[in-house]
């Protein structure tokens, strides 16, 4: 039988516990306010009044929003995690299959779990960059890192020989990426009339295909006959 815990052990494991409660539920409040009102209009004491905290409590777990924000798409990405990395391993013999099942599982999550849908939502929002605003360089940088994972996934499936080898894995990581948000955005704005859910293999399975359409652009217009 193990020996039972000392009290100041105790009392070390219930503050981390608590510690851990508190930043979680600072995340899912912040989460909540930067998908309704974007996180440029929501102050972290915002934040702390709405979740019931001190502004000492939010500073000490995080030191800005834009940090917030960087916790919470990495805290919400974490159960894709492992297929994620699978599709970008070059000892996977199925990237573009792996690629499938994680996009497949990210659109089924949204229907059914609302952090995660709010997760989505915020970073549609900001990531959009439409009229005079400008996307902020936080959001920059986690579009480049999914950009660059993106592309990781698309040469390893020309290596694999899944796509033809003149895809252009720009354009391919582009197109993902267009398809999904578009996808997302529509049944955001319109989630009673289609199941995001039970259309995800169709959808899917659509964007896969329209990798392997993927053409070079051409340099010029003197490249191509243009038939009038």
């Amino acid at each position: 039988m193990a020996a039972p815990l000392q009290p100041e052990v105790k009392a070390m494991r219930r503050t981390r516990e608590e510690a851990a409660a508190t930043r979680l539920a600072i995340m899912e409040k912040g989460l909540e306010l930067f998908s309704e009102q974007g996180v440029a209009a929501t102050r972290l004491s915002d934040i702390a009044k709405s979740a019931g905290f001190t502004r000492g409590a939010i500073y000490w777990h995080f030191r800005n929003k834009w940090d917030l924000f960087d916790a919470i798409c990495e805290h919400y990405s974490q159960p894709f995690k492992q297929l994620s990395d699978a599709s970008l391993s070059d000892q996977e013999q199925d990237p573009l299959g792996k690629l499938r099942e994680l996009l497949v599982s990210i659109l089924q999550k949204i229907e059914v779990d609302l952090s995660f849908r709010r997760m989505m939502l915020m970073f549609i929002r900001e990531s959009s960059g439409i009229g005079e605003r400008e996307v902020s360089d936080p959001v920059a940088r986690f579009m480049d890192y999914q950009h660059q994972r993106r592309l990781s996934v698309i040469r390893n499936g020309i290596r694999r020989g899944q796509l033809p080898v003149n895809v252009d894995p720009e354009a391919a990581s582009w197109l993902i990426k267009a398809m999904v948000d578009g996808f997302v955005s529509s049944w955001l704005q319109r989630a009673s009339y289609f199941s995001i859910s039970s259309n995800a293999d169709v959808f899917v399975d659509t964007v896969i295909a329209s990798l392997s359409a993927l053409q070079p652009v051409p340099d010029s217009v003197d490249d191509e006959v243009c038939v009038l």
